[in-house]
C-alpha cells in the first residue's frame, strides 16, 4: 500500500472512530461491564500507531472493515478474560492485581479500566509510546519492558497476568526465558494466561520441526525487531513440557483452543499446583461471523452477505442488522462449507446469510451495524460503520465521483514518483 492510500485510509479510520454511534454499538456489545453509566465513559480512540489497525487497514483496504474488526477482536479478548477470571476468581476482580503484559495500545485496557480500578491495573510494553498513551488514556500504571526478561522488574506481584499475542511471536530462547519470568511474578494463587499459535494453523506444506517449535522472522509489527518478534507456532506438548520444566512435572495447566479471536489457544497456568483448572471446562467462545460482501445497486437498493453461528452451539437461526437503528432479522441458512472447513465443524455449513433493503430515494448513505446473536444472549459485533451509496445522484453525479476518483488516483500517483 502507498503511503498515500494509508493515510487516507487511517482518517477514514479515525473519524468513524468518532462517531458516537460506534461507540453505542461497542457498548451494546461488551458484555460483563458494572453499569451503563461507568460504560458511557468508554474511549473508541485508537493510536494513530497503533499496528494492530494499521494491519487490518493494509489487509482490508476499507476503513470501516478495519475498525469493526478491531473491535470485534478487542470485545472478543475481553469477553474471554472475563469469563476466565470470573471461574477462577468468583469473588469478582475487585481488590485484584492486573498486569496486562504486551498490551500494546491498550486494545483489552479500554474495557479492562471499566471492570475494575485503573489504580488495580498495570500495562507494560516494549515500545515506549504505547506505554506513555495507555498511562494517559486510561489511567493504569506503566511499566516499560525490555527485551531481556530478567530484566524487567515491576516491584510488584499480580493475581493475573494477561499476555496477548505474545508468545506467538517469540523465538525459542525468550519463549521459555518469559513463561518463567512471569510465572515468577504471580502471587501464590495466581495465573498467567498467554496465547500461542497451534501447529495446526501452519499451512500443509510446512513441517514442525521434531521440537515443536517453529519461529520464523516477520509479523504485522515492522517496528520491532525481528530477532526477537517473527511468527511463531507450537505443538502443546512443546508448550507443556516448558510449563514442566518451570513449575514441576504434575504442575497443571489448562489449554483452551482456538480461543483467542477464535486463532490463538489460550493457555492457562496457575502459580499454585493445587489451583482446580478444570473449572474452564464450562468456557463458551460465543458467537463470531464477518460481513464479506457490501454494494448498491443502481437502484439504491443495499446488498450486504456473510456469515455467522455460534462456535459453541452451531449455527445461528438469524442475525441482527440496524440499519440508522432500525432492526432488521436476516436469517442464516446460505450454504458456507469455506467457513466449516476453516474451524473443522460441519455445524457451520449453513452459517451463510444475505441480506436486501431499498435505502430512501433521499438518502445516500446509512449507518450499518451488524450482530450474531447466541440463544443464550452471547453477542458478537460483526460489523459497525457507514456505507455509502456511490450510485446516488444520477449519471452526472457518478461522473463526477468517477473523475474526482481519477484526478485522486493520478495525484497520488505523481507524489509517489516523486
Amino acid at each position: 500500500m502507498i503511503e498515500q492510500d494509508l493515510t487516507r485510509l487511517l482518517e477514514e479510520a479515525h473519524a468513524y472512530l468518532s462517531d458516537d454511534r460506534l461507540k453505542r454499538a461497542v457498548i451494546r456489545h461488551c458484555q460483563g461491564l458494572p453499569d451503563d453509566s461507568a460504560a458511557g465513559d468508554l474511549s473508541t480512540h485508537i493510536h494513530p500507531d497503533c499496528q494492530m489497525l494499521a494491519h487490518s487497514l493494509q489487509h482490508h483496504q476499507d476503513a470501516s472493515l478495519a475498525v469493526s474488526q478491531y473491535f470485534n477482536v478487542a470485545l472478543q479478548q475481553y469477553h474471554t478474560m472475563r469469563q476466565i477470571t470470573s471461574a477462577l476468581y468468583p469473588q469478582g476482580l475487585g481488590g485484584l492485581r492486573f498486569l496486562d503484559f504486551a498490551c500494546g495500545y491498550g486494545r483489552l485496557l479500554r474495557f479492562l479500566v471499566h471492570a475494575m480500578p485503573p489504580e488495580q491495573i498495570w500495562g507494560a510494553e516494549i515500545q515506549p509510546d504505547a506505554v506513555a498513551y495507555v498511562s494517559e488514556r486510561f489511567g493504569v500504571h506503566p511499566l516499560h519492558s525490555p527485551a531481556e526478561p530478567e530484566a524487567f522488574e515491576p516491584q510488584q506481584t499480580f493475581d493475573v497476568i494477561w499476555v496477548a499475542s505474545l508468545f506467538s511471536h517469540l523465538p525459542e530462547p525468550l519463549f521459555s526465558r518469559w513463561l518463567q519470568r512471569l510465572t515468577d511474578l504471580l502471587t501464590p494463587d495466581g495465573i498467567l494466561c498467554f496465547s500461542t499459535h497451534d501447529a495446526v494453523l501452519l499451512p500443509p506444506d510446512i513441517p514442525m520441526p521434531q521440537k515443536g517449535i517453529l519461529y520464523g522472522q516477520g509479523s504485522e509489527n515492522a517496528e520491532l525487531d525481528p530477532a526477537i518478534y517473527g511468527t511463531t507456532y507450537v505443538t502443546e506438548e512443546y508448550v507443556a513440557s516448558c510449563i514442566h520444566s518451570l513449575l514441576g512435572e504434575q504442575h497443571p495447566y489448562y489449554r483452551l483452543p482456538r480461543t483467542l479471536a477464535h486463532e490463538q489457544d489460550i493457555y492457562v497456568v496457575s502459580r499454585s499446583a493445587d489451583r482446580d483448572l478444570t473449572v474452564l471446562g464450562q468456557f463458551r467462545r460465543g458467537p463470531w461471523g464477518w460481513m464479506d460482501h457490501h454494494s448498491f445497486d443502481d437502484a439504491g437498493n443495499l446488498h450486504l452477505s456473510g456469515w455467522a453461528a455460534s462456535l459453541d452451539d452451531g449455527a445461528l437461526e438469524s442475525i441482527e442488522i440496524r440499519l440508522d437503528g432500525e432492526l432488521h432479522h436476516c436469517p442464516t441458512g446460505d450454504p458456507r462449507q469455506d467457513v466449516a472447513d476453516a474451524f473443522n465443524d460441519s455445524r457451520l455449513l449453513p452459517s451463510g446469510w444475505h441480506f436486501n433493503s431499498p435505502l430512501p430515494a433521499n438518502r445516500n448513505d446509512v449507518y450499518v451495524e451488524i450482530t450474531a446473536r447466541s440463544t443464550r444472549g452471547e453477542t458478537a459485533l460483526v460489523y459497525a460503520g457507514v456505507m455509502h451509496n456511490p450510485n446516488h445522484g444520477g449519471a452526472v453525479s457518478r461522473l463526477l465521483r468517477r473523475m474526482k476518483s481519477t484526478a485522486y488516483r493520478l495525484k497520488a500517483g505523481a507524489a509517489s514518483d516523486r
